[in-house]
């Protein structure tokens, strides 16, 4: 009796790991078909508006976002909205953790974190700039070794926002009125870098629809840096033109 309560539990066993793998089959399957279901979206929605939709794309900016995961971009699309050349691209970096326990042990945890990008193409080239909200430690090193060398000059700006660049004194690029659209909340964190200038937040491509308003800001960020001063020559090339 025993011998065959063994077997009758060590066969349910088996049922319930087989019934789990199936389960686990199932959901993966169906994570594809919702992913390719997905993509053909963007795929329609672009050919319907004119834009180029390209699969695992190779990209000038992926040194200057999370990861710098150089075939990180899992879709792109190219078009033009107010008369400019963009993009708007899915992007992914995934970062591993080990950790070990008090017996040598040792674990592995890996978490990947997924961008929309979106990028605008200038008219003129430019050097090296962004301009990034201030994090704890660069508030704090502010407070108690006061403004770095690419301050703009605006006290309330440059307590909320660190401008990196090439050299000194471009940060005149980042002028009055882009200053001003910063404070008011209009405008994102982003970076240039020759004629490209990007900027990115967490998150996945879900709502074409979206596609203009996720744009938009970025946009404003190129009108007013062009209304600055002129650094280079006028850019000819670039997607859409």
């Amino acid at each position: 009796m025993e011998r065959m309560t063994t077997v009758l539990f060590l066969g349910g066993c088996g049922g319930l790991a087989v019934l789990l793998g199936v389960g686990l089959v199932a959901l993966v399957v169906t994570a594809h078909r919702r992913e390719r279901e997905r993509r053909e979206r963007w795929r329609q929605w672009a050919a319907h508006h004119g834009w180029a939709y390209v699969e695992r794309p190779r990209v000038a900016w992926t040194d200057r976002v999370p990861g710098r995961n150089r075939r990180g971009v899992r879709f792109a699309l190219t078009g033009r909205l107010h008369g400019r050349p963009v993009g708007v691209a899915e992007y992914e970096h995934t970062e591993t953790h080990t950790s070990t326990d008090a017996n040598g042990n040792q674990t592995t945890n890996s978490q990947t974190h997924v961008y929309v990008v979106c990028s605008v193409w200038l008219r003129w080239q430019f050097p090296a700039l962004t301009v990034a909200p201030r994090g704890v430690f660069s508030k704090l090193g502010r407070a108690l070794f006061g403004s770095d060398v690419y301050a703009t000059g605006h006290e309330e700006f440059d307590r909320r926002w660190r401008v990196g660049a090439a050299a000194p004194g471009q940060q005149a690029l980042v002028g009055p009125a882009l200053v001003a659209a910063h404070l008011a909340g209009a405008v994102p964190a982003w970076s240039v870098r020759g004629a490209e200038l990007i900027t990115y937040r967490a998150g996945r491509l879900e709502d074409p629809a979206l596609v203009p308003s996720l744009l938009a800001p970025l946009v404003t960020v190129a009108g007013l840096l062009e209304q600055g001063p002129v650094v280079g020559r006028p850019v000819g090339g670039g997607p859409g033109r």
